[in-house]
């Protein structure tokens, strides 16, 4: 069964987020470790990666603990296998209320963040401090984004979501986005000449030698008279052009949520078709 995946980080940063005090940690989920899609008789498995990338400063707070937030309908009974590593160590895992690790429901929200979802109360170095964490579901719940809430020094840090089991699939958001383009048309222009039929002219009178004795020769052969004829040939030529449209270039202009079509004309229909009309002046040499 595949669970469909909703748009959500699977990396987030905390070291960016300003404040009183800031709780410089990175939370990623580790997708080598865990089984979001998992095969028939198995369970679904997060795991994630919590490391600390702050510096020896009053400004930089030590984690105290971690709300990791859930569908809120999991129970304590669906959640199973939960590890913790410090630093590479395992931990001793109490699962339960007043446990190391235990879920806090919207009614019962964590008491310094008041988060809900599942706390690791576990306490992290601002510095160089690793944790990984992870825990099994009975049930495969879809992908979504799910807030993490911080706490140490004294503040609460939860602006900041990652992938984790949701209740049900989100539905992204519409949007109609409108571009202005401008399209350019190159056009070939070909050159033709049509040849005409040939005339002849005859210029000047025949010359003709009479007589009475027959004409000399040979039967069925060439006269025996001369005759000389100028003659002029005319050869007309039309000239013209046959126009091929090519490929359309565009040249891609603003791209907006905002309407920016409002005042142009459609040009959807034959009818209401740009019909730009330029003369054109050709020079042909034949």
């Amino acid at each position: 069964m595949v669970i469909p995946l909703n748009p959500c980080m699977t990396k987030i940063d905390y070291s960016t987020i300003t404040g009183r005090k800031v709780l410089p940690f990175i939370i990623e989920l580790d997708s080598e470790e865990s089984d979001l899609n998992p095969a028939p008789g198995y369970k679904q498995r997060f795991c994630y990666n919590i490391t600390g990338v702050g510096v020896d400063s009053s400004l930089y707070a030590d984690l105290s603990h971690l709300v990791l937030g859930i569908c809120p309908s999991i129970s304590d009974s669906e959640i199973s296998n939960i590890t913790v590593l410090l630093d590479g160590i395992e931990q001793d895992v109490d699962f339960g209320s007043g446990g190391n690790v235990e879920l806090r429901s919207p009614e019962n929200p964590d008491p310094p963040t008041g988060c809900p979802g599942l706390k690791f109360n576990f306490g992290l170095d601002k510095v160089d401090g690793v944790m990984n964490i992870c825990f099994e579901l009975a049930n495969v719940y879809p992908i979504g984004p799910n807030t993490v809430c911080l706490f140490g020094g004294g503040v609460t840090a939860n602006q900041l979501s990652i992938c984790g089991p949701v209740c049900n699939s989100v539905q992204p958001c519409e949007t109609t986005i409108y571009q202005t383009s401008s399209i350019c048309v190159p056009v070939t222009v070909t050159p033709f000449a049509l040849q005409g039929e040939a005339a002849t002219f005859c210029c000047g009178p025949p010359i003709v030698t009479s007589g009475t004795p027959g004409c000399p020769g040979v039967q069925n052969g060439s006269c025996t008279f001369t005759i000389t004829q100028n003659i002029c040939v005319s050869i007309p030529f039309e000239f013209g052009a046959n126009a091929v449209a090519g490929a359309p270039y565009v040249q891609c202009g603003t791209a907006s949520s905002n309407n920016l079509c409002v005042g142009c004309s459609e040009g959807n229909r034959s009818e209401k078709t740009c019909k730009g009309q330029r003369p054109l002046k050709i020079d042909i040499c034949l």
